[in-house]
């Protein structure tokens, strides 16, 4: 596996190691004690030599305060000096795709080679929520052209006659999020991941595995990583 993706075993560590924080309060910790909590196991897996450390989102989850991955990785930018940041994942049907090539764009600008996006079709909430989100104009069943429309947004590649294709830019951008990731079961569709992005897709849920989504002269690159 390459060691731009898996990251660099340190130490006495078997494997190269990373972070999924959900930055959980509950009885006797609030948010705010959770969030202190996340900054500082950051700054330590940092001078550890941790691989990544990736936020998740949820919504409507009282004990889960990561609603916001981009606004949380702001700050953590700004704690950290190597360690690689990410989103894990930005759930992408609750957002408009110009909106996360802007946040992710943004967040790579203040920390150059250290900014993962991770995206996902899932609501990342109940379904009530998500219509919340979503204001029911956006399912599942559209993540595929989303997931599209963002990939073209982060490399400015739509194709000539795309309405985006001038006057509609990902600022700052583009092509400044070196790390594009498609968690959990989202690439498990061998249709979805051959036939839309060019890449075998592999079931990620228990095992922890997600594809990497890369874009090369040669066409799309997929590899795997934990």
């Amino acid at each position: 596996m390459n060691d731009s993706i898996a990251g660099v075993r340190q130490g006495a560590a078997s494997y190269p190691l990373s972070i999924l924080d959900f930055a959980l309060a509950g009885k006797g910790l609030t948010a705010q004690q959770a969030l202190t909590a996340s900054i500082e196991l950051a700054r330590l897996v940092d001078r550890r030599g941790f691989s990544r450390y990736w936020v998740a989102e949820h919504h409507s989850s009282p004990g889960v305060t990561t609603s916001s991955p981009a606004m949380l990785l702001a700050r953590l930018v700004g704690e950290t000096k190597q360690i690689r940041l990410g989103a894990g994942g930005m759930m992408l049907p609750n957002f408009p795709p110009l909106v996360v090539a802007e946040q992710f764009g943004l967040l790579a600008s203040m920390a150059p080679g250290r900014i993962d996006l991770g995206v996902g079709r899932a609501p990342g909430t109940d379904m009530n929520t998500a219509a919340a989100l979503r204001r029911g104009q956006i399912g599942a069943e559209d993540f595929p052209s989303q997931l599209m429309e963002l990939l073209a947004f982060l490399d400015d590649d739509f194709p000539d006659s795309h309405p985006f294709k001038t006057d509609v830019y990902a600022i700052p951008g583009p092509r400044q999020c070196s790390g594009k990731w498609c968690t959990g079961f989202v690439c498990s569709s061998a249709d979805l991941a051959v036939g839309l992005l060019g890449l075998l897709g592999t079931p990620g849920g228990a095992t922890g595995l997600s594809v990497c989504l890369r874009r090369s002269p040669g066409g799309p690159e997929c590899g795997y990583g934990n």
